[in-house]
């Protein structure tokens, strides 16, 4: 078997493509070798990537492509024939697909009738010739975040492609990407330029054990492995522990680096007297080191940190055999020197701040835009305040919980005027928390200026408000945003969402059901828009029609990305595109219907609750009916158990006690059944009818507690 070796070098591509390239082109490559050739054996495909360079090696590969049959469809057969001979139709199909014998040709059956068809035969032809002509393509099909162009704009790449290694069983497989000839050579050592540095590859195992001796790491998990054996060695020999950190940020220092060297620095003690927060936010996200700490389990991860840090360098092994010393010395000072001019920064920024009052800050938050046509993050504290209170309120929140709430909401945004949020955007809310416990102001305050931005990701875990002043300040402050760009007109439409819109109404979502709120959206919609943006000429119901639409996407997009027990119809049964519904009785609702689907008592009401949709549906509008018109047997049956399970579930539906419901439910069944078999709904008589229109329409509004059977799929 055969094998091919293919290496795309650039320039330093971006960290998050470095991640996600080798997938995607070892999926293009595994497609193109499924649905386009035909081969023996599935070949073995394995992808690596660096900051530098993408590469693919393929093992089990055909020398040449199997034969291979194909049906060829050609023109319809009433246009076909002139009695036994071609007509002009299929004399062209036979040109094209160089037929020369009618005879050849038969008859398939399509949905629009019969057609001619032929049977052609694709000579396999050899694997390298195919590959030279598709890898060009198979590149530039590659979904990249962001490309560029160069020459024209099929040619396109994150970063300018340098050189391109193409080897087939060690020879060259020659093609060009734009002015790039693929060759037979690669480029190894980082402080020469690429074009005097190149190094000729024999084959596989040579190219390898180049890569290997020159200490690149080819594989993202095993760079990681690396970075993060180095760094537990280095904070070992110091009796220091690292700082907690995301995986998004070791996940950025893989793909920062292919010669991984760890070195350790230090900075003045001095500006230990910086929050940790702040302290630890300079060092990973703008210098992109690890933060240490001193070894004390009586401190929380992320407390009582060192003036010290490690940094993960690109440092070829020809540097390192030559003067490791010198170089970790001159790397050392240079990280030293910027991390010491950053944090002398921040110092400033900080000690600027602490002089002024928090009111001078949320003062400032006036002059801060919000967004065009929005006003300023005052404007928006102002709609937050009236909006937290009304959720309040309908979750039956405690006067000193409202109290509490109008403070905080106060101080939600007034950082975004300080110094230290301005030159570190990472702070936000934060930065809130820090200050206002330095103004005295009560912890759950505090918490709830940085909490309100929850939920995020820490270590893989979704973090949620920690109580129910951070969950009302981080519901109110979405709601807001939310509200906000539909009355804009800007909800999100396709893949873009510039203002993290779906992110907020997940957010909200999580919360309710984590907290367990009442909240109904059409009420929160309703007191909103009869509060706010009030002299703007807008359409409500239209607004409403597109703010309740996106929350139930949301909404049913959530719990299937939740459970796999969690179905469309089922999803689909319970929400409602009015808005009135709230998303944890729903949720539960759905969890109960999810679970009890295939039961006897649901699937029974389905059919029951179909029977009776198919004959109201043209009368939906009929709820009144009189009962004295109701005396036949059957039907007076069925209006005395109505009367009952109405009576009955009221409770149970209060107590979301719908296994309970359900049997009640289920009582219906046999009286909706016999009336059905023996009483005829649509009679002449006018007032007959419509009583028992109404008295089914009334079944289907109590029905409907629980969902709408009609939507529900067996």
């Amino acid at each position: 078997m055969s094998e091919y070796l293919l290496e795309i070098g650039s320039g330093e591509l971006p960290y998050g493509e470095v991640k996600a390239i080798p997938a995607a082109l070892s999926d293009r490559l595994q497609s193109f070798f499924e649905k386009d050739l035909s081969l023996p054996e599935k070949p073995a495909i394995q992808s690596f990537s660096t900051p530098r360079r993408v590469v693919v090696f393929i093992k089990r590969l055909p020398l040449k492509t199997l034969d291979r049959e194909t049906e060829i469809v050609g023109p319809p057969l009433n246009i076909s024939y002139h009695g036994d001979l071609p007509a002009l139709p299929l004399t062209q199909f036979m040109k094209k697909n160089g037929i020369l014998n009618h005879k050849k040709l038969y008859v398939i059956n399509q949905k629009k009738g019969p057609y001619v068809a032929y049977k052609k035969i694709i000579k396999g032809r050899l694997l390298k010739d195919l590959l030279s002509e598709s890898i060009p393509n198979i590149i530039a099909d590659l979904p990249f975040k962001k490309s560029m162009f160069w020459l024209n704009k099929d040619v396109r790449y994150p970063r300018p492609v340098l050189w391109i290694l193409s080897l087939f069983d060690g020879k060259p497989l020659r093609f060009y990407y734009g002015d790039i000839k693929a060759a037979d050579y690669t480029y190894l050592i980082r402080n020469r330029s690429y074009k005097t540095s190149y190094t000729k590859v024999n084959n596989s195992k040579d190219y390898f054990k180049l890569i290997s001796s020159s200490g690149i790491i080819l594989e993202n998990g095993h760079r990681r492995l690396f970075i993060e054996k180095e760094l537990e060695i280095i904070a070992g020999k110091l009796k220091l522990d690292i700082a907690e950190y995301e995986d998004d940020f070791m996940d950025e220092i893989v793909g920062l680096t292919e010669t991984p060297h760890a070195i350790t620095g230090n900075f003045d003690k001095k500006f230990l007297s910086i929050p940790e927060e702040l302290l630890s936010i300079v060092m990973r996200k703008h210098q992109r080191f690890f933060p240490l700490k001193n070894k004390d389990d009586s401190v929380k991860s992320g407390a009582n940190l060192a003036p010290s840090f490690i940094g993960i360098s690109n440092i070829s092994i020809w540097q390192i055999n030559k003067n490791k010393e010198e170089i970790e010395n001159n790397i050392r000072s240079g990280y030293s020197k910027v991390l010491g001019a950053r944090l002398a920064d921040a110092d400033f920024f900080y000690k600027e701040d602490i002089k002024h009052p928090l009111s001078y800050f949320v003062e400032k938050t006036k002059d801060i835009l919000f967004y065009e046509g929005l006003g300023s993050y005052l404007d928006k504290t102002g709609r937050i305040k009236a909006l937290g209170l009304f959720i309040a309120k309908e979750c039956n929140f405690t006067e000193n919980d409202a109290l509490q709430f109008n403070r905080a909401a106060n101080l939600l945004k007034f950082d975004l005027a300080t110094h230290v949020v301005y030159e570190f955007p990472e702070m936000q809310g934060i930065a809130g928390k820090i200050y206002a416990k330095r103004a005295k102001e009560e912890g759950v305050v505090c918490l709830a200026i940085e909490e309100h931005y929850y939920p995020i990701v820490k270590a893989k875990k979704r973090i949620l408000p920690s109580n129910d002043l951070s969950a009302l300040c981080s519901l109110s402050d979405k709601f807001d945003t939310i509200f906000s760009f539909v009355m804009l007109k800007r909800l999100p439409t396709g893949e873009s969402d510039p203002f993290y819109l779906r992110r907020a109404m997940i957010g909200i979502i999580e919360i309710i059901l984590e907290k367990k709120y009442i909240i109904r959206m059409e009420h929160v919609f309703d007191f909103y828009f009869n509060n706010f943006f009030k002299e703007r000429k807008v359409n409500l119901n239209e607004l409403k029609a597109s703010f309740i639409n996106f929350a139930n996407t949301r909404f049913k997009n959530f719990l299937m990305s939740l459970s796999s027990e969690y179905k469309p119809d089922a999803i689909t049964s319970v929400i409602r595109e009015d808005g009135g519904y709230d998303f944890y009785t729903s949720y539960l609702k759905i969890d109960f219907i999810s679970k009890h689907k295939l039961h006897e008592e649901l699937y029974e009401l389905s059919q029951a609750y179909k029977r009776i949709n198919n004959i109201t549906l043209s009368y939906g509008n009929i709820l009144d009916f009189d009962i004295s018109k109701l005396v036949l047997q059957d039907e007076i049956h069925l209006y005395k158990t109505f009367e009952a399970v109405q009576r009955d579930t009221v409770s149970f539906l209060k107590k979301n006690d719908y296994y309970k419901v359900m049997n009640h439910f289920y009582t219906l069944v046999k009286p909706i059944n016999d009336f059905f078999d023996g009483v005829l709904v649509l009679t002449d008589n006018a007032a007959v009818k419509n009583s028992r229109l109404g008295l089914l329409n009334n079944i289907l509004n109590l029905l409907k507690n629980l969902c709408d059977f009609s939507k529900l799929s067996y």
